[in-house]
Parts: C-alpha cells; structure tokens; sequence
C-alpha cells in the first residue's frame, strides 16, 4: 500500500493527524528527554566515531520495503557493508533516535515531506556532500526533485528525495457511467452517497486547498480563508459516505461495492483492488493530485559517513530506482530509471510527459506550527475534525 501510509495499511495512523500533531506541536519536549533515554538505554547511546571509507557496519531505518537490502545486496558484498535496517512505523521513530543527548547511532534515515522543517529546527540534520553523490545532477534528476525547497535550503543539501507519488481520485467505471476529469464531477448526483474522504492530511489537505480555490495559498492560508475553504467543500460531504481510516479501507470499500470513488488516495489502489477482482481507475483531474516524496538524510549521529553517501548515491542508481518502483509502488526520480522499468511499474506515471504531467502538481508542506498571520495546523486539525464531525 502507498500513500502518507503507503507501506502496509497497519502503518495508516503513523501518517495521520494525530501522529504529525503530536511530532509537531506537543512531544518536542518529550522526545529531547524520554523517547531519547528509552532508545539509548535499548540500543546503546550514540558515540561518534571517525571512518573514512566505505565498507562496515550501517545504520540505516526506513519504511517497511524502502530498505534497499536486496536492491543493494552485491553492492554491499563487493564494499564489505554490513547493513542493520530498522522499520519505521512512523516518523516518530526516526525522531526519538536522533534527538537529545541520548541520542542513538544512526547513519541514514528517511524523512517524509513535512518533516524538513522541524528536523532543521531540532539541529539533527548533517549536511550533505554532494561530491559523494554523483547519482544526483541537474541532468539526470527530474527538476522538481533537483534542489527543491523540502530538501535544500540556505544554498546546502540536507536531504535527497529519491521515491514519490500520487494520491488522486480513484473511481469504480463500472459503478458510474460518465468520464471524471475534474473534482466537480464528484458532484455529480449519481454519486451521492458513493464518495469516500481518506483521513490522511499530508494529502488531503492539499488537495481540498487546490479544490476550493486556495491551493497557491496552501499552506498559508488565514483562518478566515480556512474557514471558507472547507465551507465550500461542504457539497462533497454531502455526496460521502464514509470517512476512511487508511488505504486498506478504501480498497475494502472498493471491494465490496460500498463506494464508487474516493476523494484523493493512493494511486496504486488500482493494483490492489484487481488483485480482489476488482476493476478500479486512477485520476488524474485537471487540479492534479497530491505529491508525497521520501527522501534519505543524514542524522548529526552518523558514525559511518562516507558509507552514508555511498548508500545515498546507490538509491539514485537507474536499476535501483527501476526495482524499488516496482516492489514498494513508487514513481523514480532518475531519468534513467523508466526505461529499465516493468510496464506496470512505469504505467504508474506518464514518464514520457513529465513535465506537462507535473504542471498541476506541487509538493506541499505542512501548515506552520505557531502563527499569528496564518492558520496553524491545530487550527486545520480543528477544522478538519469539526468537517467530519459534520457527516
């Protein structure tokens, strides 16, 4: 599964409001001092230690299949790597390692868009040394994903996305009989009580902005915008049938026959409901859809550096890329990499127009965390709550 939560459909909450309100607004505290404790006193407190080449032990934690372990497997024998993964089931997890003086070893890690905000305020990111990653040019990366402001900030690289995607309208043909290719077309009265909203902000949220009108603004917007923003939405909760609470409940949704479209939700859902039999359709509407990105850093508590960059620099290689795009559901951010694709792979997102495909799209951050001009994400968790409270 993919999306915010794409790995499994377990992980869905991880992604949500309530994890990213905790991480953001109320565990600073927590995690600088208990988490930190709890992890070292596990693991084993991080003490720095120089390497100068590549080869030995790497830390590494990512989400359940974006490890890289067997896309790497010979490229690890022939550096003498050993590599120890850790699944993350959220962001959190990634958080209480690296912060507080506590902090436990670990090389390389993943950050989800969002999040480059307040790992730079925490202090946890190393920069990184783009002459140990040749993988990563203007010539072979996609211009979205070439020194975009999630990742590179005062003029350095923190971080290197190396895998997106789309969450979008996903419909049943088989339950509707007109063609949607807009987001006005859910309101259409046939499909009154057919619609399903997923409970997944870091893509929703983007995508209601863009469809009441306020998606340059997003995720600036007052509260007064706010509060109109989703006073327009209002039609498309009348059109709803359920709020779903992850992917998976999407595709049991599709599955059963409950609904015939969702709002906006992982484009791949298409993948899963055929392997129930199921035929469903992803959209790419006019507005667009919403772009999610994972991208590799290196934590302040990286002991084996230059292996770090090396790892980083074998994420962008063209048949990694073309393998992981397969296995985890993900486009590739290497122009090399479509053409050594499978077809269901590379039918995910139209390569061969990538520029024209990705006009309407954007890669969103996150509403501030204290504000006194715009409304902060507890504002939009509010708002969001009462929406939904309003079904």
């Amino acid at each position: 599964m993919k999306s915010e939560d794409r790995k499994t459909p377990a992980l869905q909450q991880a992604r949500t409001a309530d994890l990213f309100n905790e991480l953001m607004l109320g565990r600073r505290n927590f995690m600088l001092g208990t988490a930190a404790v709890a992890a070292g006193a596990t693991l084993g407190a991080w003490v720095p230690s120089a390497r100068a080449a590549v080869g030995g032990n790497l830390e590494v934690m990512a989400w359940e299949g974006y490890t890289m372990e067997p896309e790497t497997a010979e490229w690890r024998k022939a550096n003498n790597v050993t590599m120890r993964a850790a699944i993350m089931s959220n962001q959190d997890d990634v958080t209480a390692k690296i912060v507080g003086s506590n902090a436990v070893r670990l090389d390389v890690a993943e950050y989800s868009n969002g999040y480059n905000a307040i790992y730079d305020e925490l202090g946890v990111l190393t920069e990184l040394d783009i002459s140990k990653i040749p993988n990563y040019n203007k010539e072979d990366i996609y211009p979205p994903f070439y020194e975009g402001d999630m990742w590179f900030w005062d003029g350095k690289t923190w971080a290197m996305p190396w895998v997106w995607g789309l969450d979008t309208i996903v419909v049943n043909p088989a339950m509707i009989d007109f063609e949607v290719t807009s987001y006005e077309d859910l309101l259409r009265p046939e499909l009154t009580g057919k619609l399903a909203f997923l409970d997944n902000p870091l893509t929703v949220w983007p995508q209601i902005a863009k469809v009441t009108g306020y998606g340059e603004q997003f995720p600036n917007l007052t509260r007064d915008e706010l509060a109109d923003c989703f006073e327009k939405l209002k039609p498309y909760r009348d059109q709803t049938k359920v709020f779903a609470t992850s992917n998976g409940d999407v595709i049991s949704l599709f599955a059963s026959g409950e609904i015939a479209a969702c709002f906006c939700v992982w484009s791949a859902v298409p993948l899963e409901t055929a392997k129930q039999n199921v035929e469903t359709v992803s959209i790419y509407p006019k507005e667009g859809g919403a772009v999610w990105a994972d991208a590799w850093f290196i934590p302040t508590t990286v002991e084996n550096i230059d292996t770090a960059h090396a790892f980083i620099n074998q994420a962008l290689e063209p048949e990694l890329q073309a393998s992981i795009a397969k296995t985890a559901v993900a486009a590739a951010v290497s122009r090399k990499a479509p053409p050594l694709m499978d077809p269901e792979a590379r039918a995910l997102f139209d390569y061969d127009n990538f520029d024209e495909q990705f006009k309407a799209m954007k890669i969103y951050g996150q509403p501030p965390r204290t504000s006194d001009e715009f409304a902060t994400y507890d504002d939009w968790l509010q708002v969001w709550a009462d929406f939904r409270a309003g079904f």
